[in-house]
């Protein structure tokens, strides 16, 4: 985003701080605690992901996938479709969505067009598998982290406990909707030469990167609190790249415009519960968790409301009134695998978009939406029976 959407979402920060802060001090203070680790959380992780891109670690994931594929084009291409898959959902779990569409968009339509993989369906592919799958850890979507701070869960390890089966039939939804527009575009393309970037093997930054993705990934399903690991990461990264190469240290290693994005529509968010949307939702969706239609109806109530206003003011508006896990549960189903059919749903969309335009791939909206309308059903009411299915069998 450019410096006027910067100075636009400041501008929203600043409004909505104020409006806050005049008519309840007390929830502006509340919201200021909820999201300050995960704030911190997202610029330890932009910094870790920023300088392993820079230094070449996920390039050299692709090229060692590559590497491993078949020779045979009959068999390559099969195998690289699923390295893409697993790469994508790896890292949408651990690093997070918005992770996913940024850095392994264009790395997926390089490797597409290296090897005459259909570009179109790739693209599908990670965007889909970004959003569906980004239930799991609490460190996948924001939205998470803010369930996880409601205190309904009492530690991240529980929060993941409780939603592994949902999240993995998401997961499984993204996977089979991937492969059936792989099918269906499964057409030959003629593999294209290109010159990867060289980087050398040996490269002390580059080995430090992966180290520390190493270390962390276990880090972040640990106890450890998710933005202390996070910092120690982004920590030794900065040192070591202080030392080393400074030129990649830099304001830019922050994303600045989408965490004024992020806290902008979380405080609008919460102006408009204090103002009577708070009670709106409970009158409409209060007690609804307590049972199985409820459960579908808070799921349902979570994806519409996000591809009106996108997913995060989406969560907020609809989390007074949900009160037990099942009922975040259901929620996050609705807001994290909801949000596929308008552009602006998730900021993990139209960062994937721009990310195609830069790499000179066209997926026209109209064709996105339409794959969307198909695929919602089944990203949300699956996932969602899921979760009545563990519901009933643990109060049986």
């Amino acid at each position: 985003m450019g410096s006027k959407g910067t100075a636009l979402f400041l501008a929203l920060n600043i409004t909505g701080a104020a409006v806050l802060l005049a008519i309840a001090p007390e929830e502006a203070a509340t919201l200021a605690g909820r999201l300050a680790p995960i704030f911190l959380f997202v610029t330890a992780m932009s910094v870790v992901v920023n300088i392993s891109t820079q230094v070449g670690v996920f390039d050299a994931m692709t090229a060692a996938l590559e590497r491993l594929a078949p020779a045979s084009p009959s068999r390559r291409r099969p195998v690289l479709w699923v390295g893409l898959i697993l790469l994508s959902i790896v890292v949408t779990v651990f690093l997070s969505l918005d992770t996913t569409v940024i850095l392994l968009t264009p790395l997926a339509v390089a490797v597409a067009r290296r090897n005459g993989l259909n570009v179109v369906a790739v693209s599908f592919a990670v965007v889909w598998i970004a959003n569906l799958a980004s239930l799991p850890l609490p460190v996948s979507n924001l939205t998470n982290l803010l369930a996880l701070n409601s205190q309904v869960f009492s530690t991240g390890t529980e929060y993941t406990k409780k939603v592994l089966l949902p999240a993995t039939v998401a997961a499984a939804v993204a996977v089979l909707a991937a492969w059936a527009v792989y099918m269906r575009m499964h057409v030959p393309h003629k593999a294209e030469v290109s010159v990867g970037l060289s980087r050398d093997g040996k490269d002390p930054l580059l080995v430090a990167g992966l180290v520390t993705l190493a270390i962390l990934l276990p880090a972040l399903t640990s106890p450890i609190p998710y933005w202390l690991s996070s910092t120690v990461a982004a920590g030794m990264l900065l040192i070591l790249s202080a030392l080393r190469r400074p030129t990649l240290v830099s304001p830019q290693l922050i994303p600045w415009s989408s965490l004024l994005l992020a806290g902008g529509l979380s405080t609008t968010a919460t102006v408009v519960n204090i103002l009577g949307g708070a009670e709106l939702g409970r009158m409409l969706l209060g007690g609804a968790e307590h049972s199985a239609a409820g459960l579908v109806a808070l799921a349902a109530a979570g994806a519409v409301t996000s591809n009106l206003i996108n997913n995060i003011p989406a969560f907020l508006a609809l989390e007074p009134a949900v009160t037990t896990s099942a009922g975040y549960l259901a929620l996050l189903i609705g807001v994290n695998a909801g949000p596929i059919v308008t552009p602006w749903a998730s900021l993990a969309t139209l960062l994937w978009h721009n990310q195609l335009l830069r790499a000179g791939v066209v997926v026209r909206w109209r064709t996105y939406v339409v794959a969307g309308i198909v695929l919602v059903p089944f990203a949300v009411l699956l996932p969602t029976g899921a979760l009545i299915l563990q519901v009933m069998s643990t109060t049986a």
